[in-house]
């Protein structure tokens, strides 16, 4: 098993698209209405559009194994407007189904704090769905805490989601979030 972790292209949106539709049938089953079609959400051309509006802060990449991409993560400033900035948030982070539990989304998680680390960041966010105990444990064991924000937002059907947040620690020290000490997910 070769497990590489690359910047995302716009060749990618297919797999993307598809590692994407895969993740949220399975992972949000019964968590999110099923009006929601995730092909709605993940629809490529509005991905590609995506790609092509967004500044270069917002990062993206993904996870080859064995060489067919079978995750991503979407990451960079937080987009909360009242935050100071120096808190960067993970977007979005997903892995094929058929899968998990691989260690693919602990790389991506700890290639996207690497990353804002290097780019200064003290903090990173993320918001998940409350009931999503699966997604809640994996941000957990990567380091992450509840720090008791909730929101609902019509885009995800207005499900109810928490934020975790993890800190870097300050530029020039020796935390790093994303050593690996923890136990493989």
């Amino acid at each position: 098993m070769i497990l590489h972790i690359r910047p995302a292209s716009l060749d990618d949106v297919g797999a993307i698209v598809e590692v994407a539709v895969a993740a949220w049938e399975v992972g949000f089953r019964g968590i999110l209405p099923e009006y929601i079609d995730p092909r709605d959400a993940w629809d490529p051309d509005r991905v590609r559009a995506r790609f092509s509006q967004q500044g270069g802060e917002v990062r993206r990449a993904v996870a080859e194994l064995d060489g067919e991409i079978k995750g991503f993560v979407v990451f960079g400033p937080t987009r909360d407007t009242r935050a100071p900035r120096s808190i960067g948030e993970i977007w979005v982070l997903d892995v094929h189904p058929r899968a998990w539990r691989r260690g693919i989304g602990r790389a991506l998680v700890a290639h996207a704090l690497r990353t804002l680390r290097r780019a200064g960041l003290h903090e990173v966010t993320l918001w998940t769905p409350a009931e999503s105990d699966r997604a809640r444990s994996f941000y957990e064991a990567c380091g992450f805490r509840h720090d008791h924000a909730a929101q609902r937002r019509e885009s995800f059907g207005g499900a109810l989601e928490v934020r975790y947040r993890i800190s870097l620690g300050e530029p020039g020290g020796h935390h790093d979030a994303s050593s690996g000490t923890h136990p493989p997910a």
